[in-house]
């Protein structure tokens, strides 16, 4: 199956390059269904690839709304979408790239199997994405900020804020100022701006993870008036918490929901120690003002990304890459890093009229010594 218009594609410099024949998103996840199908799709696309899509069986109704109104503008041997089939069973077929968006477990069993058939892999895995404010940036600014990020789809983003490392001394000046913010944001979980979570199985583990909390000695604390959950909608009222330790769910697994832990701190060594302990997170973020001190938290840390003063914007600029590293992904795009992660560069050489190999073929003789001692001459050769 040929590229529709492989051999035609070229880089910023007007080099030739091979396009993939095919390429596969594994799986367009939940939670932002339109964007991670259609992101990377755009990368693909101008790298001159054929597609084929596969989105969350949560996701049916929207692949099939796709598939509608892509195929009345694209031959569907070019650009497909298909529902609610397993990754495992397509990971496991010699496309020439696979794109999976999904859990950390998952997308080593989907690089694993795409192995098999040496097919190069793009992974977007998320984690747990740590916050640092320090004690120099203004506080309801901050806050403002954070939460945004986090509330936004009632925490089912991937670069959500995981954790935060709040200054000890202004731990609770935090939380009351969180209150304050998340009630202006949402009276309260019946609002029509505050988002669901996607299902039962996942509204299920939120709730469990909190008893854990609550069980191991934690406290949680409710950001708005109101109910806790609504059972029949899916909806869990927003948290902050507090006394959390090594031993709880809520710090092994990726949260993916509107619970956000906060850990004091009174040295920044201490908190890059427990970053660099863990996982490596898909995003960062650290507030200040104080450029020397992002500047070693970024220089003495990893991550996918990372956005100062503001958290989750680093995936909306067009210029920048976005992509994980060691447990939270491998491989990157949008903008032209997309293009060249979804190509490959084929080098091509033409040979001059006359060789310049011609005069060192065998036999050897007083020219060919001559060419050699002036190559020594002029070399690091001894």
């Amino acid at each position: 199956m040929d590229s529709p218009s492989a051999g035609r594609v070229y880089d910023r410099h007007g080099r030739n390059r091979v396009i993939p024949q095919a390429m596969l998103w594994a799986s367009s996840p939940l939670n932002y269904p339109l964007f991670l199908a259609v992101s990377p799709m755009t990368s693909a696309l101008a790298a001159g690839n054929r597609i084929m899509v596969k989105q969350a069986a949560n996701s049916r109704h929207l692949c099939r709304l796709l598939h509608d109104r892509f195929s009345q503008k694209i031959d569907p041997a070019f650009v497909c979408f298909h529902p609610g089939v397993s990754a495992g069973t397509f990971s496991g077929l010699p496309f020439n790239h696979l794109v999976f968006t999904g859990s950390s477990r998952t997308g080593k069993t989907v690089m694993k199997t795409a192995a098999d058939n040496l097919v190069p892999v793009t992974l977007e895995l998320g984690g747990k994405s740590p916050v640092i404010l320090a004690d120099d940036f203004d506080m309801a600014k901050a806050v403002k900020r954070i939460l945004f990020a986090k509330l936004m789809n009632a925490g089912q983003t991937c670069i959500a804020p995981d954790y935060i490392f709040v200054p000890e001394n202004r731990v609770d000046a935090f939380i009351q100022t969180a209150q304050t913010v998340a009630r202006q944001l949402y009276p309260d979980i019946t609002s029509p701006d505050y988002t669901a979570i996607i299902d039962s199985p996942a509204f299920d583990r939120l709730t469990d993870t909190l008893a854990d909390v609550q069980k191991k000695g934690g406290r949680v604390i409710p950001l708005l008036d109101g109910p806790d959950t609504i059972l029949e909608h899916k909806k869990i009222s927003p948290v902050m918490v507090t006394g959390t330790t090594p031993a709880m769910r809520i710090m092994q697994e990726e949260i993916f929901g509107p619970i956000l832990p906060v850990i004091p701190y009174t040295s920044l060594k201490t908190v890059i120690e427990y970053i660099n302990d863990r996982p490596r997170p898909l995003a960062l973020y650290v507030f200040t003002r104080d450029r020397s001190l992002s500047d070693t938290v970024i220089a003495h840390t990893r991550s996918g990304g990372v956005t100062v003063n503001d958290c989750a914007l680093h995936v909306a600029q067009h210029d920048l890459p976005f992509g994980g590293i060691g447990n939270s992904g491998t491989g990157q795009y949008h903008g032209f890093e997309g293009f060249l992660e979804f190509s490959k560069l084929r080098p091509v050489f033409r040979q001059a009229p006359v060789s310049s190999t011609a005069a060192l073929t065998p036999p050897y003789g007083i020219f060919a010594d001559r060419i050699f001692q002036a190559i020594k001459k002029f070399s690091w050769i001894s």
